[in-house]
C-alpha cells in the first residue's frame, strides 16, 4: 500500500511537472522576449463574449477554429448565428466547460489552450484561416485569407505583435490570440497603466 501510494504521488508530481513544462512552453511560445508589463497588460484585458445575433471578426474567426476542431462546417460569416449555438455547447461539453452556447471567457479559455501555436506552414488550413481572418481585420486589409501560413500571414502576424509590444517572432501564440481577441484588440497598441 505504501509503495502504491508513493508510486502515485511520484506518478503525480511528474504529471503535474510536465504540465507546468508543456504549458510554460507553450505560454510563452510567441513574443518569449515580451515585457512583463506588457504580458500583464495583455492577460489583464477581459475577453469579449459573443452571443447569437454577435457581428464581429471574432465570430468568423471562432466559426473557423470550430470547424478546425470538428465542431462546426464552415469558416464564412461575422454573425453568430442560430446554427453556431449546439456546436458551442457541444465544445464547451467536450472540454467540460459551462454549457452555455456563447463564446464567453471560459470557452475562450479553452479555444486560446487548443490553437495553441500556429507558424509558418502550419497544415490546419481552418485554424489559419481564423487568424488570417483576425489579422485582415486588425493588421493587414488586404491579407489573402487562403488556409496557407505563408510569408504574407507571417508578416501581418508580426507587425501586429510590434504594434501591441509583443517580441515579435511571426508566431501566434495565446499571447498573441489573447491580444487579437480580447478587449483592446482594435487599439493601436497595449495599454499598459
Amino acid at each position: 500500500m505504501k509503495t502504491m501510494r508513493r508510486t502515485t504521488l511520484g506518478l503525480t508530481a511528474t504529471a503535474l511537472a510536465l504540465t507546468a513544462t508543456t504549458y510554460t512552453a507553450t505560454a510563452h511560445a510567441d513574443g518569449a522576449g515580451t515585457s512583463p508589463a506588457i504580458v500583464r497588460a495583455i492577460e489583464s484585458q477581459q475577453w469579449v463574449e459573443l452571443e447569437a445575433g454577435d457581428r464581429d471578426y471574432r465570430v468568423t474567426s471562432v466559426r473557423c477554429f470550430l470547424t478546425q476542431f470538428g465542431y462546426y462546417n464552415h469558416c464564412d460569416g461575422d454573425v453568430f448565428t442560430q446554427d453556431m449555438v449546439q456546436p458551442v455547447k457541444r465544445y464547451q461539453t467536450a472540454y467540460d466547460l459551462p454549457v452555455t452556447g456563447r463564446i464567453d471567457v471560459e470557452t475562450w479559455g479553452a479555444l486560446r489552450d487548443r490553437v495553441g501555436n500556429t507558424g509558418q506552414n502550419d497544415a490546419r488550413k481552418n485554424q489559419v484561416k481564423g487568424i488570417q481572418y483576425a489579422m485582415q481585420k486588425l493588421q493587414a486589409p488586404t491579407l489573402k485569407v487562403d488556409g496557407l501560413y505563408g510569408p504574407a500571414t507571417v508578416k501581418a502576424v508580426t507587425a501586429f505583435q510590434k504594434r501591441k509590444g509583443i517580441s515579435a517572432d511571426g508566431v501566434f501564440g495565446p499571447r498573441t490570440f489573447r491580444a487579437a481577441f480580447a478587449e483592446g484588440a482594435e487599439t493601436k497598441h497595449t495599454p499598459t497603466h
